[in-house]
């Protein structure tokens, strides 16, 4: 079975635009953009015309990849004093120079949507949620397996688990022997954004899938997942496009409504 992120995330731009319309609400995304890597700029856009559809205004800021920390700092910071701003992301992966966590810390909490300096829930993790709640799956007494301790999805999803005190086991995508996790794993959640890290040899008959990394080969969007071939043994897996991405970008969206009420 394939997990439509795409259609959840419909639902739920559909809702928002009607709530935005309905209580006339003024808001505006502020996204900050560095260097210029294919993949944030994919994603950058995507978020650009789901604001467009649901009536959210949106500005992008973007910066040289050789930008220095301070001075990037220093923007971010003047972007969240802005009153016509309601919310404030900055794409990752920053470059090597850039630490990320002072960055992102320059972000007021009140306009923070994704869960990095205030208390609101990460929009990965209500992505996850979201699709295991639309196609009834549970991860009670499951052996769960996060690939990647990213920002953006392992950390979130890790931290997420323990809060509902459920065992997982999280890995690197350096891990020497990945095979070992992933052939007794009953739900793999993976964010690394290496090609088709996983493949069908990897994992056992009638595994859950979340795929939620992404990186661009030549002209074509790939996962972490061999899609084509993992998807003949899982009992469900999230396509590379329309899976997590729209949904994550939807709960994103979401996010800027809850801090407002």
């Amino acid at each position: 079975m394939i997990l439509d992120g795409k259609k959840l995330a419909d639902k739920i731009l559909n809702n928002l635009e009607r709530e935005i319309k309905e209580k006339q609400l003024r808001l505006k995304l502020a996204v900050v953009l560095v260097g210029k890597d294919e993949v944030s700029k994919i994603y950058v856009e995507k978020k650009k015309q789901a604001c467009q559809r649901v009536g959210i205004g949106f500005e992008l800021f973007e910066f040289a990849q050789d930008i220095s920390e301070e001075e990037l700092e220093k923007q971010v910071k003047e972007i969240g004093e802005r009153r016509d701003i309601s919310a404030v992301v900055v794409q990752l992966p920053l470059a090597d120079h850039i630490d990320a966590d002072r960055i992102l810390s320059m972000i007021p909490q009140e306009k923070d949507v994704e869960g990095f300096v205030s208390d609101i829930d990460s929009p990965m993790v209500l992505a996850v949620q979201g699709l295991l709640k639309e196609y009834d799956l549970s991860l009670e007494n499951k052996d769960i397996l996060i690939i990647g301790r990213g920002k953006l999805v392992g950390k979130p999803i890790a931290k997420w688990l323990e809060k509902k005190d459920i065992p997982f086991n999280i890995i690197d995508k350096s891990e020497k022997d990945i095979s070992s996790f992933t052939q007794k794993a009953d739900v793999i959640i993976t964010g690394t954004g290496s090609p088709e890290l996983i493949k069908e040899d990897m994992v056992k008959e009638g595994v859950v899938i979340i795929d939620a990394g992404t990186c661009k080969i030549q002209d074509k969007i790939v996962g972490d997942v061999n899609f084509e071939k993992v998807c003949k043994k899982a009992k469900c897996i999230t396509p590379c496009i329309g899976g997590v991405g729209p949904l994550n970008i939807a709960c994103l969206l979401q996010n800027i409504l809850k801090l407002k009420n």
